[in-house]
């Protein structure tokens, strides 16, 4: 194939790309609000269903799932037509909406119907961000990539807000929402590019082995146990085995061993460490130092998401004005000054303390466009699938230690003797001190970006 071939392709597909982006996002803000809904009112289903005791594994099973998919997803991008596997992916989530739907009046269904939604909505998000950073030019890439981020946070706070609505008449119809996909399809099969990978096997007992180790990972904070770990440790062994033993694994030496793609996945660890735990806290701190009611609080959360939502909108845009490494920096300093306020002043206001979270998830939002940018810069283009599922799967790893952290930190009792600047004994110099980790945290982000600024600054932004 001649260069100007390659660039009339390039020039097609990404037109089609163009034209199938927005009804890949509306999918995936279908599919993704559908996990913030299910995570307010779980405990009212298990109630409904006489299954109280069980009623967490709606939350948690999903989570899972999540985990491991996104891994898998973006991985066989760089295998499997982005067409078919996004037809999969829909009917998959029709599918799982159906059946939670119809079959509402037990338990096990809706668990299983949930579990099949998530795996669907995923790959619409997967596809959205493998054909992103594959089919777009460099500073269309950026913006997307903003766009994408700021849809998840539109997502939470969609579902926060249809998980109460819909409740007050039956849960059950929270199901169909998704339903509305099936209107896309046709979009999706006129303008979604079908390329695959000719001439190259799929290493199958690779990626499930990787599959397995993610799921693992997933599984190990949802429910640690000693059996856990010790499969998490042999399977990581396996995986690493078959890297450096097997017969054209998926995961190249070439590709562990790239040292600006694995110093960004240390960056992206960082950054995302404390990610789960900013809401949760919110919540103690609302409940038991300020007496507040829950629909106070999720009002005030709502906003948060509000913010995060236009930070991710314009994110895009600020990455290729300013470039990677200042966006970084950025975000950086954003976080701290969130963290740190919120210690300092923990006493002096619930809607303080909402503006200085506003602060702080505007710096974790802004974060996620150069470091996805950075990342699949790193790596050749058939590696992008690959790429982003790692990335994907770093992220949601990081924050799941993160919040086993936060929660030991929490129930720390040493920790609400005293804390800086004369905050009281008990429950605020506990949370107090809690934020101060996660600011510590947010320092160490600073420092390595710094440190290894060579790989985030490049082409893409930081040249042009």
């Amino acid at each position: 194939m001649t260069e100007q071939q390659q660039v009339d392709d390039f020039e097609i597909n990404r037109a089609k790309t163009k034209k199938a982006l927005p009804a890949l996002l509306v999918v995936f803000l279908l599919g993704t609000l559908m996990l913030q809904a299910f995570n307010l009112v779980f405990q009212n289903i298990g109630d409904s269903l006489g299954m109280s005791s069980s009623a967490s594994l709606i939350s948690t099973l999903p989570g899972i799932v999540l985990g491991v998919v996104c891994m898998l997803y973006g991985t066989l991008c760089d295998f499997v037509s982005p067409k078919r596997m996004t037809l999969f992916g829909v009917i998959a989530l029709i599918a799982g909406s159906l059946l939670g739907f119809f079959g509402a009046s037990n338990f096990w269904i809706v668990l299983v119907a949930r579990m099949i939604q998530v795996a669907g909505a995923q790959v619409a998000g997967s596809i959205f961000l493998v054909m992103t950073v594959k089919y777009l030019n460099e500073r269309e890439k950026a913006v997307y990539l903003g766009v994408f981020n700021a849809v998840y946070y539109l997502a939470a706070a969609v579902g926060v807000f249809a998980g109460g609505f819909i409740t007050s008449f039956d849960w059950k119809y929270l199901f169909l929402v998704p339903v509305l996909s099936v209107f896309f399809i046709p979009v999706l099969i006129k303008n979604t590019p079908d390329i695959g990978a000719k001439g190259e096997k799929i290493d199958f007992f690779g990626i499930a082995l990787f599959a397995v180790f993610a799921a693992l990972i997933a599984i190990y904070f949802s429910f640690p146990g000693p059996w856990v770990l010790v499969a998490l440790v042999v399977s990581a062994l396996a995986f690493v085995l078959w890297i450096a033993k097997g017969k054209n694994p998926f995961l190249s030496k070439k590709f562990v061993t790239n040292k600006a793609y694995m110093t960004i996945i240390l960056i992206l660890f960082v950054f995302y460490f404390f990610n789960f735990a900013c809401v949760p806290i919110y919540n103690v701190i609302g409940e038991q130092i300020y007496d507040i009611p829950l629909t106070t609080i999720s009002l005030c959360l709502t906003i948060v998401y509000v913010v995060a939502t236009l930070v991710g909108m314009f994110s895009g845009p600020v990455v290729n004005w300013m470039g990677r490494l200042n966006t970084m920096i950025v975000a950086a300093i954003l976080m701290i000054v969130g963290f740190a306020g919120s210690a300092i002043f923990i006493s002096k206001g619930f809607y303080l303390l909402t503006f200085f979270s506003c602060i702080f998830i505007a710096g974790i939002t802004i974060t996620y466009t150069p470091i996805y940018d950075a990342g699949s810069e790193a790596l050749p283009v058939e590696e992008n699938g690959r790429g982003i599922g790692i990335l994907d799967l770093v992220m949601n790893t990081s924050a799941s230690i993160g919040m086993a952290v936060y929660s030991v930190l929490l129930a720390n009792p040493s920790l609400g003797k005293g804390s800086l600047f004369g905050v009281p004994s008990g429950i605020e110099a506990q949370t107090a001190n809690v934020f101060w980790a996660m600011a510590a945290a947010a320092l160490l982000a600073l420092i390595l970006v710094f440190v290894c600024r060579k790989s985030l600054a490049g082409k893409s932004t930081d040249e042009q």
